[in-house]
């Protein structure tokens, strides 16, 4: 989807279309930008453009927005587009082109202007604006008497604005995302399946499982690993074969659920602790070790439902998702793996957290399904942002070549059975 903010000079376009692109997660386009070095000479000098001087810039705009469409990106463009005729080039497709008229009275917007500094285009040049504006009639109008963040707000529940691109669907469950050489790995849960996808949408089944396959790793020498959740085991391909790696049938008090395997092979397994899809009374679970060579030890006990992790770049943090404790718990990694000085990293409030990742400023990417939001939190409980997926979230990672996607999973029930026929799973993607 293209979002094109639009309104004369001084109706506050960058700033409602940066901070709309910013709450999205889409990229942000200046339309200013793209006026030939002529054209902004000529409104330097207080010399109202024409139509032909228009024309280049209207060309090399609508060029922009196709590109975005044939690309399947989404972007927030500011643009004038004052005339009835700019508008309709520019709106090359009515579903997926959507102009944001933003309103604001004459004398309003000319005491804007005047506050205003290092601007080609001038105060005594708004007349001139107003006098080609042609007021849109098909078109979201905006009063931009609010406040900035309510003007956002109120395009996003006016447009029913998606969050997410979508990148895959039909899944039964999908879950434990992650990047690793140019594809998205996860498990299709209750599927039994590995599966990877690129980031164009081309999915293939790497393995099949006759149980449930939670969390995913790999050893340094590149093999795979998955946990078995009933048996309570991780397994390996080898050769195209799933063997048993380790058994943590004699550790884990129940199923066991998602695993973090860090760069020596080191692999943290959590597990429910009690029979949650059974109704049975909630117990506290352990976090279980399989060093890289595939024994098992208990690193931490009395956890709440231990479920994703993240591990900080220097490999001294690592952090545990406690879902029904509501709180992300951080321990120190000594150099054998074991784990000290447990503390509590964030109190979440009601929010479950499910999987986890850290972005590169050290804020944790955290998938709430109870709460059908993404929370973007830092070190101490503070949310930074929060995000409204097509679907309930269950685990997220960073990925993409540059490393600015965030690749959630997503379903409208976590069901065993109910999954298996509703097949609402997805993978969403949020450019951040």
């Amino acid at each position: 989807m293209i979002l094109i903010v639009m309104g004369v000079s001084g109706s506050g376009k960058t700033t409602i279309g940066r901070l709309l692109a910013k709450r999205l997660g889409w990229p942000y386009i200046e339309g200013d930008d793209y006026h030939p070095a002529g054209n902004k000479e000529k409104m330097s000098a207080d010399i109202p453009l024409d139509d032909k001087d228009r024309q280049p810039w209207l060309n090399a705009l609508e060029k922009l927005i196709t590109d975005h469409l044939e690309s399947g990106d989404n972007m927030v463009l500011a643009s004038s587009a004052l005339k009835s005729r700019y508008r309709n080039q520019l709106r090359v497709d009515h579903e997926q082109v959507r102009p944001i008229y933003l309103s604001g009275s004459y004398e309003l917007i000319l005491e804007r202007l005047k506050q205003r500094t290092g601007h080609f285009m001038k105060p005594d040049m708004l007349q001139s604006q107003f006098e080609a504006l042609e007021r849109p009639a098909d078109t979201l109008a905006i009063d931009i008497r609010q406040p900035p963040d309510s003007i956002v707000d109120t395009i996003i529940d006016q447009l029913s604005l998606p969050a997410t691109q979508l990148l895959l669907d039909g899944l039964m469950f999908p879950e434990a995302p992650r990047w690793r050489d140019g594809w998205l790995w996860f498990t299709d849960q209750h599927a039994g399946r590995i599966v990877r996808v690129t980031p164009q949408g081309k999915a293939e089944t790497v393995a099949t499982l006759d149980d449930l396959p939670g969390g995913l790793g790999w050893l340094p020498d590149g093999r795979l690993l998955v946990v078995s959740m009933t048996k309570r085991q991780v397994l390996v391909l080898e050769e195209g074969v799933l063997q048993t790696y380790a058994d943590l049938s004699r550790l884990a008090s129940f199923h066991c659920n998602d695993m973090l395997t860090d760069a020596r092979g080191r692999c943290y397994v959590g597990n429910f602790g009690y029979d949650l899809h059974g109704g049975a009374e909630q117990s506290p679970a352990e976090l279980i070790l399989v060093n890289g060579q595939g024994k098992c030890s208990v690193v931490a006990d009395e956890m709440i439902f231990p479920n994703g992790c993240a591990l900080s770049p220097d490999g001294a943090t690592l952090l545990v998702a406690e879902t029904f404790a509501s709180r992300i718990t951080a321990f120190d990694v000594q150099t054998d793996g074991r784990l000290s000085n447990r503390r509590v990293w964030a109190e979440l409030g009601d929010a479950y957290p499910d999987g986890i990742c850290l972005d590169k400023d050290g804020l944790l990417w955290i998938a709430a399904p109870n709460q059908s939001l993404l929370l973007l939190v830092r070190e101490g409980g503070e949310i930074v942002r929060t995000i409204k997926p097509l679907g309930a979230p269950y685990a997220c990672m960073l990925g993409g070549s540059n490393g600015d996607r965030l690749f959630i999973t997503s379903s409208e029930t976590d069901d065993p059975e109910s999954a298996k026929h509703q097949k609402s799973g997805r993978i969403e993607v949020l450019r951040v």
